[in-house]
């Protein structure tokens, strides 16, 4: 019932005491209504059966000496009960000996003769009786009786029902109303003082207490919440006073710690600028260790001595060193000898110049590495006309060993862009954390074909640089918080790289931004910085 969840309690009671009265009424009362339809139809039956027996037995002379006169005569004698309507009397071969109708010029048919039975119709009692004389049966007598007894007798009860059912309805409802009074009274002074606490905010009400019952204990246990409720909000108003200065200090903190944060961060992406220059200048002293060794290896295992041995074996015989060639066994190998030893020579000094070229090449990498990170180590805030596609080189070649290493394709897709007047050391610091992110993002989905885009474009007064790559992709819940300063995905992560990154294309004017269509679709961080159009010249 939809109404009942916004009636007053009041009216709950009342209505559920009414009905429960109600419904116990109607059940007795049918009950008592039953019983009397069912004994009135039994009284009945009994009493046409006796009046019919009486009849029965006054005709049974009139059947045996054929009287059917003297048979209706008898029958004439049902007039005096006004609710007999007809009656027959058969013969003993079935045939109608003589009828009975209350009303004479209402129509009757005699219905079909069967034995001993009684039966109830809408309207009437239907009863059929054997004739008997000295024990032998002459004939059948039928006698139809109406129902109308049962119906006024069904209207009387049903008016006392009736009255019975109002003045007990009203009866409950007097009690109803001054009953609930017990229970609903403390329920509403209970509500009455939630909602005095609710919208004044006034802890020290309390709610009356009219009982011992559990409705008492309700009331003490509320009281009590409310009294714990005004000792917190007393201890929270004295806390209150002082909250003001506190909150004033804690900014003034926070503000200084914003500022710590901010010079970490940007200490923190130079070190991880450091440390990959650091690994690139590591790779390159590797292989300058491999070649280095070789070189050694390749001298002390060098053919040479074996020149030195044959130089003395030629000295010892330098006045016949003919005959010694041409005659002596060990003479006629020397040329073979030599042959072969220069071969070895040639072979050895080629490896070696080799070996030596690489060596070159990897201490005048070492060389670049370093100039480049004195390049970047500028003060903070000097601005100088930068070249946007050779800093992208640069923060592709700080992070060179580590891709290599991973194996991830890089492609360059660069326009034609201008030179822009920024702080170049800011703009590699978050190229250099957006190229290590996507090794990183790439190497952890284990794909054979990872591969790195970095994009430069420029329109409508913006420049772009778009780092994309086919990696674990990023999920819907975490693109709004990934430059939050803490925020990191991963185990060994310190998660202000984005964060610092973020700080500084802000300081630069600029924005970086964040898209992934979700895990396993790789991600796309676009760098935006301000392009003002070139200066025209004075005329």
């Amino acid at each position: 019932m939809p109404f009942l969840k916004t009636s007053s309690i009041r009216r709950k009671q009342t209505l559920i005491i009414m009905l429960t009265s109600s419904v116990a009424l109607v059940l007795a009362c049918a009950a008592f209504i039953a019983y009397d339809w069912v004994t009135f139809r039994r009284e009945l039956t009994e009493s046409v059966t006796i009046l019919a027996d009486a009849i029965a037995n006054n005709c049974a002379a009139a059947i045996d000496f054929n009287d059917p006169k003297a048979a209706e005569e008898t029958l004439a004698a049902l007039s005096a009960d006004h609710n007999i309507v007809s009656a027959c009397i058969y013969s003993r071969d079935g045939r109608v000996f003589a009828i009975y109708r209350r009303d004479a010029g209402s129509a009757f048919v005699p219905p079909t003769v069967r034995s001993a039975s009684q039966e109830f119709t809408r309207d009437e009692l239907h009863l059929l009786r054997p004739i008997q004389q000295r024990s032998v049966m002459t004939g059948t007598i039928f006698v139809a009786s109406d129902l109308k007894g049962l119906s006024s007798r069904l209207l009387r009860y049903g008016v006392i029902v009736g009255a019975v059912f109002l003045a007990s309805l009203l009866a409950a409802l007097l009690m109803s109303i001054q009953l609930q009074r017990l229970v609903s009274d403390p329920i509403l002074d209970l509500a009455q003082a939630a909602r005095s606490v609710a919208l004044e905010k006034n802890y020290s009400v309390r709610a009356k207490k009219q009982s011992d019952d559990e409705l008492g204990q309700l009331v003490d246990g509320f009281n009590e919440m409310l009294g714990q409720i005004q000792m917190r909000d007393i201890a929270l108003q004295k806390a209150r006073e002082g909250l003001e200065k506190r909150v004033q200090e804690r900014t003034l903190e926070l503000e200084n710690t914003h500022k710590l944060l901010v010079d970490a961060s940007r200490r923190g992406g130079m070190a991880e600028i450091a440390t990959n220059v650091l690994h690139n200048v590591g790779n390159a002293l590797n292989s300058v260790n491999i070649s280095t060794g070789l070189i050694v290896d390749s001298v002390k295992k060098s053919k040479a001595s074996s020149l030195a041995k044959v130089v003395v074996l030629l000295r010892e015989h330098e006045h016949d060193l003919g005959a010694f060639i041409t005659n002596d066994p060990r003479g006629k190998h020397v040329p073979d000898h030599l042959a072969r030893l220069s071969e070895h020579l040639l072979a050895e000094h080629a490896n070696i110049t080799g070996e030596l070229d690489l060596l070159r090449r990897n201490v005048e990498h070492i060389k670049e590495i370093v100039a480049m990170q004195q390049s970047y180590a500028t003060v903070g805030g000097v601005k100088e006309m930068t070249d946007i596609p050779s800093l992208v080189e640069d923060s592709l070649r700080l992070n060179e060993s580590g891709l290599s290493r991973h194996g991830v394709e890089i492609v360059r897709e660069m326009e034609s862009v201008p030179a822009i007047n920024v702080e170049k050391h800011k703009i590699l610091q978050i190229l250099v954390n957006l190229i290590r992110n996507a090794k990183y993002a790439c190497d952890e989905t284990g794909r054979s074909d990872s591969r790195l885009t970095v994009r430069a474009t420029n329109g409508d007064g913006r420049l772009r640089i778009t780092v994309t790559d086919n990696g674990i992709g990023i999920p819907p819940e975490n693109l709004t918080r990934i430059f939050n300063f803490g925020f990191t995905t991963r185990k060994d992560g310190h998660g202000f790289g984005l964060h610092s990154s973020a700080l500084a294309a802000r300081e630069l004017g600029g924005s970086l931004t964040v898209h992934s269509d979700g895990p396993g679709h790789g991600a796309a961080f676009t760098l935006e910085l301000p392009c003002p159009p070139p200066e025209k010249p004075h005329e």
